[in-house]
């Protein structure tokens, strides 16, 4: 995985074959989640709830890739 910056950007490389369409639709998600509690009035324990769900939904996605 590689993240790179430029003026307007961040840009994020991951290799096809390491996350399933749906792992990466659910990482994405975080990142929007993340990027709107910057801006909202979300609280703490509500992020880290979103959070955990993010995570767990992901490594569901991830878990029988892992655990070959």
């Amino acid at each position: 995985m590689k993240m790179t910056l430029d003026k307007q950007d961040i840009v994020i490389r991951i290799p096809k074959h390491s996350m399933t369409q749906t792992a990466l639709a659910n990482f994405l998600d975080y990142i929007e989640s993340m990027a709107l509690n910057q801006s909202s009035r979300l609280t703490q324990e509500q992020a880290d709830d979103l959070a955990r769900e993010v995570d767990c939904s992901v490594w569901q996605s991830l878990r029988d890739n892992v655990l070959k």
